[in-house]
């Protein structure tokens, strides 16, 4: 029988959102009816989470900070846990309180650079410690700031969150040959197929590798999404919550490999401000795999994935070690 693909393309969560399903002739109906289901998910979501629209859950959490808890559904309660224990695990390098810093900089709309007055008064707003949950059931709860003027944002998660939901939604509809890239996160069901890895020092669409997988998420995060240089230094968006600047981890990108593309999205972002040594064991010690470039160029590689790593151009595999040097064995 013959096989077709369908594409279906929708802005949403603050990003372009695609997937890409192959199914046979026969299984068109469904398919549509999948691919709309996911569209509606995820503008479902958007609704709840965006800190852009003064009527989501996020909105009235922050507008209450500091005075009382609100009402949250079931699922913004998933990310909420999740989030606090991602917290908890990266010590903090990853917190979704940092809207404050993220504001401040702005990066991607200003080029300015905020006094360090500036910075020590928006970092005392910055404490995942603050967010308070209560009603852990399959029901709805509620959720707060401790402090006046904290706020907390989703977006770094919810794009993997709204993926893991897209493909439970192709897979009960027997869906199985697809790719669902929201934003750069991936998930990959089917047949083996090649991911272009950016190069960190190339023009965006640049691939400086491609990895083959199947059946698994696939995440990037990187210095080169949002930056502005300044007195020859690059100020890139993947603030510190620890310092209240862009990180300085000797990391360009992280790129993981796994099976939650929601718990991928926390970590790249915590592996990239944590650095190559602390990042390359909480990863391994996760069963992720993952790819490390330095803002040298040097690439690291878990072990697991060398032999489904391979550069484009005139890059050869001997830029590649195993593991960083000083990471425990």
């Amino acid at each position: 029988m013959r096989m077709k693909t369908m594409t279906k393309t929708f802005f949403a969560l603050g990003t372009v959102n695609k997937i890409s399903i192959s199914y046979k002739e026969a299984d068109e109906g469904k398919v549509m009816q999948a691919a709309d289901l996911v569209k509606q998910m995820t503008e479902s979501m958007d609704d709840r989470l965006s800190v852009f629209k003064p009527t989501s859950e996020m909105s009235a959490l922050n507008a209450n900070s500091g005075r009382s808890g609100v009402r949250i559904s079931p699922d913004t309660m998933k990310i909420l846990l999740a989030s606090k224990e991602w917290s908890e695990i990266t010590d903090g390098a990853f917190d979704i309180t940092t809207q404050p810093l993220t504001k401040l900089w702005s990066i991607g709309k200003s080029s300015r650079i905020p006094s360090p007055h500036e910075i020590r008064k928006a970092r005392k707003l910055v404490g995942y410690e603050d967010l308070v949950i209560d009603g852990a059931g399959n029901g709805f709860g509620t959720a707060g700031l401790r402090r006046k003027g904290q706020s907390a944002d989703l977006g770094a998660i919810a794009k993997g969150h709204a993926a893991d939901l897209a493909h439970d939604i192709l897979s009960g509809h027997g869906i199985h040959e697809a790719v669902i890239n929201f934003g750069g996160t991936v998930i990959i069901s089917g047949s083996p197929k090649s991911i272009g890895i950016q190069d960190p020092g190339a023009p965006v669409g640049t691939p400086m590798g491609s990895i083959t997988a199947s059946d698994t998420a696939v995440v990037t995060s990187g210095s080169y999404e949002k930056y502005f240089i300044k007195d020859g230094r690059r100020y890139h968006h993947l603030i510190d919550p620890r310092t209240g600047e862009p990180a300085e981890s000797g990391l360009a990108s992280v790129t993981l490999i796994g099976p939650s593309a929601m718990e991928l999205d926390a970590l790249t972002t915590a592996v990239f401000v944590m650095g190559i040594q602390k990042g390359f064991n909480l990863v391994r010690e996760r069963g992720l795999e993952g790819i490390f470039i330095t803002d040298q160029g040097d690439v690291f590689l878990t072990e697991n994935i060398r032999g489904k790593f391979r550069f484009s151009g005139s890059r050869k595999i001997t830029d590649i070690r195993r593991q960083p040097q000083t990471a425990g064995a």
